[in-house]
């Protein structure tokens, strides 16, 4: 088994998770290292763990432990808890280092609530900051920021590589990042210490992993609601540029991709916009394209069973549901909450690709339909000479 309890060796593409109650719920909580697990045993009421897709916001965790006796080590602000969740049958899910940055003790009944915020993300300069760049690529920016606040950095090779003609910097460093995000269509979040930059809605993280498609039906199902919202009335996003060669503005267009049913308007949205490049406004134009095609479908998921190893930018097929419900989404936000009482819960807040994909068209009909009784996390069968 790997460190996430998914099985090690073999290349996943797909998997679906598993209903069946029996599965016993465990945790696992490092402090600056050290196992602390033990600690924590007879104390824990609640581990919530929100893992979020990027938007200027870090991933967060929330431990609630039960103070009856006033015998717990009390917690400081700094301080790095590692966490993992899964099942005892199964495995653990690593979640992520989390940096303590709030500790409210509370009574009746005594106990201590622990937030913490992705390490590295509290580092990122808050203030504004002044800076221009002059013909630098994303990588490039992206790399000084990082560098500013002790940062590692992953990024993806295609989004890096743009190249940004000029750009003024006068808001602070996790401002510019989700400007760049914006600018780009991309996902930018602080991860165990690392700046993580990647195509939103990528079938690849920035490090290159192939990112899972996760298979759900009827039975996987707690609670479910899908919003369907009226789109826009444009054809596309179109936007102008500056040619210092020939001292004029240029204009460029992108289509919405996969618009609903209903037809499309037959102007462009206008984006307003500072671009200095052909390229760096066609990237503008589409990333607005596809937050529109994004906007247009929002699920909210509850798990009939916790799956921990789901993460924000995972794409979701949900099938043998009604129309409406049934298509391609991507994960916006995956919570997930270890509670004493009844174990672990799993909320999914989804939206639709922005480049409007069908993710069901990835594998033949078997796939979609895998036997009843497959293990949480098991890799679906990838052809038919592995059944």
């Amino acid at each position: 088994m790997s460190q996430t309890g998914r099985p090690s060796g073999r290349p996943f593409s797909f998997w679906r998770p598993r209903v069946s109650t029996g599965y016993t719920p465990i945790y696992r909580i490092h402090k600056d290292g050290v196992d602390i697990t033990d600690r924590f045993n007879d104390r824990t009421v609640q581990i919530k763990v929100e893992l979020i897709a990027g938007g200027g916001e870090g991933d967060r965790c929330e431990i609630v432990v039960d103070d009856r006796d006033w015998l717990i080590a009390r917690p400081y602000g700094g301080q790095k808890l590692q966490i993992w969740l899964g099942y005892d049958e199964v495995g653990l899910a690593y979640m992520g280092t989390f940096e303590i940055d709030d500790v409210i003790f509370e009574g009746m009944p005594r106990s201590i609530q622990i937030t913490g915020t992705s390490t590295g993300f509290n580092d990122m300069k808050k203030s504004p900051q002044i800076a221009n760049w002059d013909n630098k690529s994303v990588a490039e920016i992206l790399g000084e920021i990082a560098g500013q606040a002790g940062l590692g950095m992953s990024i993806g090779e295609e989004i890096g590589s743009l190249k940004i003609p000029f750009k003024n910097q006068v808001v602070s460093n996790l401002h510019l990042i989700h400007e760049l995000e914006r600018m780009t269509g991309a996902v930018g979040k602080i991860v165990d210490g690392n700046l993580m930059f990647v195509k939103r809605d990528s079938t690849n993280s920035a490090s290159g992993v192939a990112l899972p498609t996760l298979v759900l039906q009827p039975e996987h199902f707690g609670t479910w609601k899908v919003r369907h919202t009226a789109r826009p009335e444009f054809s596309g996003v179109k936007t102008r540029w500056w040619d210092e060669a020939s001292k004029s503005f240029k204009s460029v267009e992108a289509g919405i991709t996969g618009l609903l049913e209903g037809g499309a308007g037959d102007k462009p949205y206008p984006l307003v916009g500072n671009f200095k490049s052909a390229a760096e406004a066609l990237a503008g134009a589409q990333a607005k394209a596809q937050a529109f095609k994004r906007a247009e479908i929002q699920g909210n998921f509850d798990l009939a069973k916790g799956d921990p190893w789901i993460r924000d930018q995972q794409t979701i097929i949900v099938t043998r549901m009604r129309d409406g419900i049934n298509g391609s989404y991507v994960v916006d936000k995956a919570i997930h909450t270890y509670i004493k009482s009844t174990g672990i819960r799993s909320t999914l807040e989804c939206r639709s690709p922005g480049d409007g994909v069908d993710y069901s068209d990835r594998g033949p009909d078997w796939l979609l339909s895998p036997d009843p009784g497959d293990v949480m996390g098991t890799v679906l069968r990838l052809t038919p000479d592995d059944l």
